[in-house]
């Protein structure tokens, strides 16, 4: 089984008895699919001396912690996070699930300009649809008084490179546009 922990990744236990402590991960164990974590899982072991110079006792020491028990810290946002996996410079890359930061630390500056591009492409979104354009338009004289009445529509501009990189943001862009035109409809109808 693929680990998706790696030695010197703080770590916080989300089940067993030692939930909600976190520590550091000491060693892993993929075949077994175990980690060991500084201060979690003691055991007390009773050690009998084997020669008169050995000490005999009961010693306290950690004990290997399965790995499903346990949740990788971002050292970004300090929360405890799923693992997710980009291809960087055609390496593998762990990245946090929750802010987007890389959880290794040679590729944290690439992950970073990454999620800096993605989120400014959301901010542009985002003008885009709280400037909406009001265009008028001369309309056929109108028959009460004989003038030319001019109505006024809105129509949102959208770019193709912004609503391309984020999906969830394009829902909340077209809900936007349908909203102002019901309104410019409305409002050019109550005149």
């Amino acid at each position: 089984m693929k680990m998706n922990i790696k030695k010197g990744d703080s770590v916080l236990v989300i089940s067993g008895k030692d939930k909600g402590k976190s520590g550091k991960v000491l060693e892993t164990s993929p075949k077994n699919s175990k980690v060991l974590v500084d201060g979690i899982n003691i055991v007390t072991k009773h050690k009998k001396p084997k020669s008169q110079q050995d000490k005999g006792g009961i010693i306290k020491k950690t004990a290997p912690i399965d790995m499903s028990n346990v949740q990788v810290i971002c050292p970004v946002c300090g929360k405890a996070t799923r693992v997710a996996h980009k291809i960087i410079d055609g390496k593998n890359v762990r990245i946090c699930k929750k802010c987007g930061a890389s959880l290794d630390k040679e590729f944290a500056k690439t992950v970073k300009k990454d999620t800096k591009k993605a989120e400014k492409s959301v901010k542009k979104e985002e003008k885009v649809v709280e400037t909406v354009k009001t265009e008028e338009k001369p309309v056929a004289k109108s028959s009460t008084t004989g003038k030319t009445v001019a109505k006024t529509t809105a129509k949102a501009t959208t770019k193709k490179t912004a609503t391309s990189t984020v999906k969830p943001a394009t829902k909340e862009v077209k809900k936007a546009v349908k909203t102002t035109e019901k309104k410019s409809k409305t409002s050019a109808d109550s005149k």
